[in-house]
């Protein structure tokens, strides 16, 4: 069956994603593992689905596993680590850039976390593929009643026009007729594009392979805003979701840790949804931060505890000055002085001298 390819490009808090991706990636640098002898130099990335005896997926080097050289311009996730040769079976530690949304025979979606080295400066495009057995028969080079396995062939991303450092690709697929239990294989490449044998080495991107054990329940709930941003004297809510992959909440409480009302904020709840109020409004200027913890429970009975974090501006308070002092404004009128005799004296303003050089206009207020 044809693929059909209809993809987008979503940042992360557009598609909620935040619960996946981003819990052990946001404010971390990247880091990869150089822990094989040799140093990077001597190296590969290398996927780790069953090879030789126990498969035949091409992993192993033998069989002409796929491999990158290169893994610190553009790769998969938060983390990529480096080997002589396949990790046999399923043993690398850091595969976490890739998630499947597969339904049976029909439309699904691949979200690809990608991530470069330097947003907005880099040239060239990448090409992501997907490989998944649908007919569980350990080979990708096969197709079901319902797709064929390679899933997704060469989906190119315009590096340039990536400006931060990790986005999310959501390129759309057939799926076949199995979709749980399965191996599948994601690939990020830079400039060289991958064909129906998963096969071949590349000098730049990542390799990540998925087996039937990592398909499990998850629980990964997310705040919305993250953080929530608000000024002093203002209230803003945030909501608790759940991602996509996650199985979905029951309910949502605000942690009894958590003093509801006290001399700087207020917490109301409405279902899902925390409203914080802040009442401190006080100098020096400066941003507090703050946190609403909560629990939650999802519709299998697993319980969840996390906080939202709360960032709320303060600026410096305002200051009444005094009004201005006002004088009496000396009267223009000649004062009546009392004497000793109790009758009173008319004094005249003092007369400027006038010569005919300086002549003073008549009715002008002398100095």
């Amino acid at each position: 069956m044809n693929q059909k390819l209809i993809a987008g490009v979503v940042g992360l808090v557009a598609l909620g994603f935040v619960g996946y991706f981003t819990l052990n990636i946001v404010n971390k640098s990247a880091k990869t593992d150089f822990s094989a002898k040799g140093g990077p130099a001597s190296s590969w990335d290398f996927g780790d689905a069953p090879d030789g005896a126990q498969g035949q997926f091409p992993s192993l080097l033998a069989s002409n596993g796929a491999r990158v050289k290169k893994t610190d311009d553009v790769w998969l996730g938060q983390a990529v680590t480096i080997e002589k040769d396949s990790k046999q079976i399923n043993v690398d530690e850091v595969d976490d850039g890739v998630k499947l949304n597969a339904k049976p025979c029909k439309q699904s979606t691949a979200y690809f976390l990608v991530r470069v080295k330097n947003p907005g400066k880099m040239k060239g495009v990448a090409y992501l593929n997907l490989y998944a057995d649908w007919n569980k028969d350990n080979r990708w080079s096969d197709s079901d009643k319902c797709a064929q396995e390679w899933v997704v062939r060469n989906f190119p991303i315009d590096l340039a026009k990536q400006t931060d450092e990790i986005a999310v690709y959501a390129p759309q697929f057939t799926a076949g007729e199995n979709v749980e239990e399965i191996w599948y294989r994601g690939v990020v490449t830079f400039d060289q594009k991958m064909n129906e044998s998963a096969t071949g080495e590349f000098a730049s991107g990542e390799i990540e392979d998925y087996g039937p054990s990592e398909s499990q329940k998850e629980y990964w709930l997310y705040c919305d805003p993250y953080p929530l941003v608000l000024n002093h004297g203002e209230e803003k809510t945030v909501t608790i979701k759940a991602d996509p992959f996650s199985q979905k909440i029951k309910s949502v409480a605000l942690s009894t840790l958590v003093a509801p009302d006290n001399a700087i904020r207020k917490i109301t709840q409405k279902g899902n949804s925390f409203t914080y109020k802040s009442k401190k409004v006080d100098g020096p200027k400066r941003d507090e931060p703050d946190f609403i913890s909560y629990s939650a429970e999802f519709t299998d009975g697993e319980e969840w505890w996390d906080f939202c974090p709360v960032t709320v501006h303060h600026d410096e308070p305002t200051i009444e000055t005094p009004s201005r002092r006002s004088f009496p404004i000396p009267s223009e009128t000649p004062a009546q002085i009392e004497t000793g005799s109790g009758g009173s004296t008319k004094t005249e303003p003092p007369k400027s001298p006038q010569t005919d050089s300086h002549p003073i206009q008549e009715g002008a207020r002398a100095l």
